[in-house]
């Protein structure tokens, strides 16, 4: 290898240095140093080669790199020849054996080494041992591999966390909502027991004043009729005068018709209260089957005779039933729900109010409407009225479950409950029961 036929990267003729040197200084340098013929048989390598390689210089010389190739195929040397026959440097990284059969990696950068006319008449090959960084890199991409694989793991379990949480929550808050229920319905069976208790002990009383309060005006009339008859007899008598005198003392004419009054008046007050008793009866049903035909007119009516007291010092209450058919229900939880309907409307008004309770069959279901004039409910309330624990009232006046209860009361029946309302304006409630039930629904009233 003559010193003139050297050329620098650049295509610049090196400067005349003393070969001494240059040997010295490729000799000395860190990097692995492979000078090749035209052919690629090596010439030279520096003792940096032989380290890394594990190969003395006799056992390189004359072979060609390959002998150097790994079997896994990590570089194109086609791709790598085509560059350097064009003249061109070659840049990349190889996955080569040592002697002692371990693989390593060097980065290596080739270039042809041209004469004065352009030929190519050797390879300089200068090449750094990147076996640690490879390794390092190899640790890194299997760690944030590692660390992608455990993210999505985290992830899934996170998302599976979550559910169960949402389902905990959720079941929480349907045994939250099943006890409150459960301690309402028990609620409305203590007062249905109190109710029909009272019912029982009122009923008997009033049965026996009813019946002596007519045998009373049968007497009294029969009493009025013997009085003419006499005052008839002693027209003529000597003491005519004198009875006359005490008739208009004793004003036994106001005597006479005022005690019919007061019988009259008393036996209406009886049946007001045998009424009232019946309802009491009704709203309880201990003495009829949970489900069975009814008409909801009465329910209506012996709903409006239960909550009275509430509404008759607010409002004026407007009914306007049309006829119905009957329908299998259970007439003590649609009484729950008039109920609670109707106390809300009363509650509603402040005072001088109108509630209209309607009803109607159009072929196909029952419709029930109740409408109040009072305070209305916000619209952003209106959509969570349904809701369990969710109530417009102050603390303490409301356990916000009496329309729930009612919505799945109405909805068990097959239902549907359905509610506008206008702020300052009032409030409808609109019921609509089919007359036929359908299976599913009939399937879950008979369940429960």
């Amino acid at each position: 290898m003559s010193e003139a036929g050297l050329k620098s990267p650049f295509g610049k003729t090196m400067p005349q240095i003393d070969p001494l040197i240059l040997l010295r200084a490729i000799d000395q340098s860190s990097s692995l140093i492979m000078i090749t013929d035209p052919v690629g048989a090596i010439i030279y390598v520096n003792p940096r080669f032989c380290e890394v390689t594990g190969y003395c210089v006799e056992e390189v010389l004359g072979q060609n790199p390959r002998f150097l190739k790994g079997d896994d195929g990590h570089t194109d040397y086609q791709q790598m020849w085509e560059v350097l026959t064009s003249g061109k440097e070659w840049c990349g990284e190889f996955h080569n054996r040592k002697k002692n059969n371990d693989f390593y990696w060097e980065l290596a950068s080739i270039l042809p080494v041209l004469d004065p006319q352009g030929n190519t008449t050797h390879y300089l090959a200068i090449k750094e041992d990147i076996t640690e960084r490879k390794q390092i890199e190899e640790k890194l991409e299997q760690t944030v591999a590692q660390a992608t694989q455990l993210a999505a793991v985290l992830e899934f379990r996170n998302a599976e966390i979550s559910q169960q949480r949402q389902e905990l929550d959720k079941a929480y808050s349907d045994l939250k909502m099943a006890q409150s229920q459960m301690l309402q319905r028990e609620k409305m069976a203590s007062i249905g027991q109190l109710a029909a208790g009272v019912a029982h002990e009122i009923n008997n009383p009033i049965g026996f004043v009813s019946s002596n309060l007519r045998t009373l005006d049968k007497y009294t009339r029969r009493l009025s009729g013997y009085i003419a008859l006499l005052e008839k007899a002693l027209a003529d008598s000597p003491a005519w005068e004198d009875l006359q005198s005490e008739r208009k003392n004793i004003k036994l004419d106001f005597l006479l018709e005022d005690t019919a009054e007061l019988i009259e008046e008393s036996l209406d007050g009886s049946e007001r209260v045998k009424k009232i008793v019946q309802n009491l009866k009704t709203f309880s049903r201990v003495d009829q089957a949970e489900e069975q035909a009814t008409n909801l007119n009465e329910c209506l009516e012996s709903t409006i005779a239960i909550v009275w007291n509430e509404i008759k010092y607010k409002a004026e209450l407007k009914k306007d039933f049309g006829e119905l058919p009957e329908i299998v229900c259970n007439p003590q939880e649609l009484t729950q729900v008039f109920t609670n309907i109707l106390v809300n409307a009363a509650q509603a008004i402040e005072k001088n109010g109108l509630i209209k309770v309607s009803s109607r069959y159009d072929g196909h279901a029952i419709i029930i409407r109740i409408e109040d004039n009072g305070c209305g409910i916000a619209e952003e309330d209106l959509s969570r009225i349904f809701e369990p624990f969710f109530t417009t009232k102050e603390v303490g006046k409301g356990t916000g479950l009496g329309m729930s209860i009612s919505y799945e009361i109405v909805e068990k029946h097959g239902g549907d409950i359905q509610v506008q309302s206008v702020v300052d304006e009032g409030t409808c409630f609109t019921l609509i029961f089919p007359l036929e039930r359908a299976p599913e629904n009939s399937a879950a009233a008979a369940k429960d």
